[in-house]
């Protein structure tokens, strides 16, 4: 029952992401999960969500193409470099980890546009990585929240 429990929570969480990003093009809603997967050490359902994630974005085409694995794998090095500094439930942290993980949307988005002969446009892109880093720590917050609403009860 646990299992069905978490495997819905999540599909209710992409398919609401997948909401959140239709209304706001750029924005990666799904990265925030991908946090929360590697805050919780919660390596089986990363095993099953994290190709799903990939292969959404990649459908949603809200990215150029193959942006999304290099976006997740910058997520992941960031997250487990910033480990070893902070704890990763403190705000402070994902707050920093935003940060860095809008420079890195900017950086990825730089590097993958020419590759595909695309135009950048910087301050597009610069205005989208922004509201990625700003977005971040809120929507983190928010399902850290609802993630212990959904937790069971632990028997001592």
């Amino acid at each position: 029952m646990k299992v069905l429990k978490t495997a819905g929570w999540w599909l209710i969480f992409l398919a609401v992401g997948v909401c959140i990003q239709a209304l706001a093009p750029g924005l990666d809603v799904l990265a925030v999960g991908l946090i929360i997967l590697l805050q919780e050490r919660d390596y089986k359902n990363l095993v099953w969500l994290l190709p799903l994630f990939v292969l959404v974005q990649e459908g949603m085409g809200t990215r150029p193409f193959g942006a999304v694995i290099v976006w997740y794998a910058a997520t992941i090095v960031l997250f487990r470099l910033g480990r070893w500094l902070f704890e990763v439930e403190n705000f402070v942290f994902v707050f920093l980890l935003s940060a860095c993980l809008g420079a890195a949307y900017y950086g990825v988005t730089w590097l993958m546009a020419p590759l595909q002969n695309l135009a950048f446009n910087v301050e597009d892109t610069l205005d989208k990585a922004l509201m990625q880093a700003l977005f971040m720590p809120f929507a983190w917050r928010l399902l850290v929240a609802a993630r212990q609403l959904n937790a069971p009860e632990e028997e001592e």
